[in-house]
């Protein structure tokens, strides 16, 4: 007979044992939107852009041709897995990550080039697309504190890292209002994760990991919360605008507990067991 007694138990016990568990890996598409789920508790969801056509300029025929460029961010995506310390990061652009014409074709690449702009491929020349991090304030956690790191396509090439058509993880110099794309300093090898995609038509985002995210400062805390600060610009595409958020508070990530599975078939048992119990009673 299992009695009352023993169904408390079993489910203090079960309960001890749920374990603390974060979301899984994210695997990439090119597509931020899709990847990034605002369902899940742990991505954020910061918006930057809700209205590109008025909030950044581009070439009039652009517009006409319903086409917005690979500059204009819609919003940054975070998702932090605490189990393997990885930052998931998603740029969601209207647009071709990074093409100052976005999906445009020949024609409008000729319009460009005929003003005197570049748009080269690969966010090549001086195209930046960069996120910044900083951390909090510990005299006031809800003011930025210093800037601790950027990672992305620096402006200056001759600071590309060894990933993807160079991108890097790497310190952020410069003062506390410094340009972001440009304050690369010194490659973070242990944070330095993996660009998935070269932004095209097939992987219009801009998608990358972090590693180690925790540890490059005791500032940058995903349990704290922290800051971030994105740009998407060249200044050598005429008639075309860049993009910036600006600094953003990002509120803090919360680990979720879940039972493991070896929890949940306990869960089973007990209410097996409990089920047999009323059973029998009816039965007496």
């Amino acid at each position: 007979m299992v009695c009352r007694t023993a169904l408390r138990s079993a489910l203090a016990t079960l309960l001890l044992g749920a374990s603390s568990v974060s979301a899984g890996p994210i695997d990439f598409t090119g597509f931020v939107e899709h990847d990034f789920n605002p369902a899940d508790k742990q991505t954020k969801v910061i918006q930057v852009n809700s209205n590109p056509l008025n909030n950044i300029v581009q070439m009039p025929e652009m517009t006409a041709q319903g086409i917005i460029n690979g500059y204009a961010l819609k919003d940054i995506r975070l998702s932090y897995d605490f189990n393997s310390d990885t930052m998931y990061v998603g740029l969601n652009t209207y647009s071709i990550a990074g093409s100052a014409i976005g999906t445009g074709g020949p024609d409008l690449a000729a319009l460009l080039a005929a003003q005197g702009g570049q748009d080269p491929a690969d966010v090549g020349g001086r195209k930046s697309i960069s996120l910044g991090f900083a951390g909090v304030n510990r005299n006031d956690l809800s003011t930025r504190g210093d800037n601790i790191m950027v990672a992305g396509i620096p402006a200056n090439k001759a600071l590309a890292g060894p990933g993807l058509i160079g991108f890097t993880v790497s310190t952020m110099t410069g003062g506390r209002d410094a340009a972001v794309q440009h304050s690369y300093g010194s490659l973070l090898s242990n944070q330095m994760g993996d660009l998935a995609f070269n932004p095209s038509a097939a992987h219009p985002g801009f998608e990358f990991t972090i590693k180690n995210f925790s540890k490059v400062s005791s500032n940058l805390n995903p349990e704290e919360g922290f800051w971030v600060n994105a740009y998407l610009g060249s200044p050598d595409d005429r008639g075309i605008g860049e993009e910036g958020s600006g600094w953003i508070k990002i509120p803090a990530f919360e680990k979720q507990v879940v039972p493991e599975p070896t929890t949940w078939l306990a869960w089973t048992a007990v209410l097996a067991s409990a089920g047999a119990y009323r059973v029998r009673r009816r039965s007496r």
